[in-house]
C-alpha cells in the first residue's frame, strides 16, 4: 500500500512476519541474486519453526549447493531440518496440476504425459508457467505438507506475465474446472496473508529505479502485496587504516576502492529510501567476494540479518 515513509523495521521483525505468509514469490532482474535470497529466506523461515519448501525454475543447481545438497530433483528433498528444496519442472507440474482437474493423477499422467499430447500442451502460451504457479500455490495453500512455500521464479519482466495468467483464464474461460482453479489462485495471490512478493535488487541508482517499477507494477496490476525489498551486494564502506608500508599498498588500494564503492552505494540507497513509491520493509545482504560457496556461507548471510 502506498504511504508516507515509516521508520525502518528490524530485520528480525520483517522475517518473523514473512515466516507467517504461505507463499513468498521472489522477483527481480536476472543476475541480482534471487536464488541466494530464496535460499536465505528458506533458512530464516525454517529457523522460526516453519516447514519450508523452496522451489526454483532455474536449470542449474545453485540452490542445492547453497543449502548443502549435490543437486536439485523434480521431487522435494529435505536438505536440513524442516527445509526442503525442489526443481519445479514445468512438464511434471503440468501432469501434477492436471491431476487436480482430472479424476486422478494416474489419468492425468496417461493423458498429459503422452509424448504427442505433451508437445501440443507445450505449444499453448503460458501453460508451463501457469502449471508451475499452480504447483507452488497448491503446496502453499492446500497441499498440507508445508507452512511456507518460497518460489524462486522467473525474472521480473516474465514474472508479471506469469502472475497475470490466472486473470487471463478467468476472463477468457468463465466456466469450468480450469476457471474455478484460476479464481482460487487469483484470490490467493491477492490476499496478503497468503502471498507476498520479495523484490531483489542491487544497491545502485538504475537497478533501484527498476525495482520500484516492478514493485508498483505487481502492486497495481497484479494486486500482489509487497513483503520486503532485499538489497543484495552491499560493499563495505569503512576506509582502511593508513600505512607507509609499501608491501601493504596493493591491499590498501583495493580496500579503499571497496570503501568508495560502498559509500556510493549507501548514498544511492539513502536517496532511494526517501523517494520510493511503496513503503516496503528493506533487508540487506553484503557483497560476498567469491560468491556463496555452501551452506556455511548461506547461514552466515542469514545470521547477518
Amino acid at each position: 500500500m502506498e504511504s508516507a515513509a515509516q521508520p525502518e523495521r528490524s530485520s528480525a521483525a520483517v522475517l518473523d512476519e514473512l515466516a507467517r505468509v504461505r507463499l513468498l514469490v521472489v522477483s527481480g532482474k536476472g543476475g541480482v541474486g534471487r536464488t541466494t535470497v530464496a535460499a536465505c529466506l528458506g533458512l530464516a523461515c525454517a529457523a522460526r519453526g516453519r516447514r519450508v519448501l523452496v522451489g526454483t525454475t532455474g536449470e542449474d543447481d545453485r540452490l542445492a549447493w547453497m543449502l548443502g545438497a549435490a543437486r536439485l530433483h523434480s521431487d522435494a528433498r529435505e536438505v536440513m531440518e524442516r527445509l526442503f528444496i525442489q526443481r519445479l519442472d514445468p512438464q511434471r507440474c503440468i501432469v501434477e496440476y492436471g491431476g487436480m482437474l482430472m479424476p486422478g493423477e494416474r489419468v492425468s499422467s496417461l493423458v498429459l504425459g503422452n509424448r504427442t499430447v505433451s508437445k501440443l500442451m507445450r505449444a499453448l502460451p503460458g501453460l508451463d508457467d501457469y502449471a508451475v504457479l499452480g504447483k507452488a500455490w497448491h503446496e502453499a495453500t492446500r497441499g498440507g505438507a508445508y507452512d511456507v512455500v518460497i518460489l524462486d521464479g522467473p525474472a521480473s519482466g516474465h514474472l508479471r506475465y506469469v502472475l497475470g495468467v490466472p486473470d487471463a483464464i478467468v476472463r477468457s474461460t468463465p466456466q469450468g474446472p480450469l476457471s474455478r482453479e484460476a479464481r482460487r489462485i487469483q484470490a490467493a495471490l491477492r490476499d496478503p496473508a497468503v502471498t507476498r512478493s520479495i523484490f531483489v535488487g542491487l544497491p545502485e541508482p538504475w537497478p533501484l529505479t527498476e525495482l520500484d517499477e516492478l514493485a508498483v507494477s505487481l502492486h497495481r496490476e497484479n494486486h500482489v502485496a509487497a513483503g520486503a525489498v532485499v538489497l543484495n551486494g552491499l560493499w563495505p564502506d569503512e576506509a582502511p587504516p593508513e600505512s607507509e608500508d609499501p608491501a601493504l599498498r596493493p591491499m590498501l588500494a583495493a580496500l579503499s576502492h571497496a570503501a568508495r564503492r560502498g559509500a556510493a552505494q549507501r548514498e544511492a540507497v539513502e536517496r532511494w529510501m526517501k523517494a520510493r513509491p511503496l513503503d516496503t520493509p528493506v533487508l540487506r545482504l553484503p557483497w560476498i567476494f567469491g560468491g556463496v560457496e555452501g551452506p556455511a556461507g548461506t547461514r552466515s548471510l542469514v545470521a547477518g540479518w
